[in-house]
């Protein structure tokens, strides 16, 4: 039996975050056409002031791109190019998004898709002895 295709790409989470010792690991597995992001990123955890799961950020991303002036970047045009200079989750899987803050990086917020959100969150502000950011 073939799967169809929505089936198989609903359950594909692409990308892990992960702390080992004293670094984050971002590890991006889907990359788009010929974008210049390194797949996988090691981030000081001093660096990291928190994480927060968002499933609002796809609706926030989508208007910009709709109706607002922004700054292309990694197939996605955001209003603020300081605000995201990484934004990685799949249109329609908005529901596993997490924002990751930084401080002393080439971005302030890195936003990729997880498996597990809420896991993922709290290990991140486990780890940098935040709460979660609102």
């Amino acid at each position: 039996m073939i799967t169809p295709v929505n089936e198989v790409s609903v359950s594909m989470v692409t990308n892990t975050v992960e702390i080992h010792g004293e670094d984050l690991i971002v590890n991006v597995t889907r990359r788009q056409g010929r974008s210049m992001y390194l797949p996988t990123m090691k981030i000081p955890l001093v660096h990291v002031l928190g994480a927060e799961a968002d499933p609002e950020i796809e609706r926030k991303y989508w208007r910009a791109w709709a109706f607002g002036r922004g700054l292309y970047c990694f197939q996605k045009r955001v209003p603020d190019p300081s605000e995201v200079t990484f934004y990685n989750p799949r249109h329609g899987f908005h529901e596993n998004a997490i924002v990751i803050r930084l401080k002393d990086e080439y971005c302030e917020r890195l936003v990729v898709e997880v498996q597990d959100p809420d896991a993922v969150v709290a290990q991140i502000n486990q780890a940098v002895g935040a709460s979660s950011i609102r």
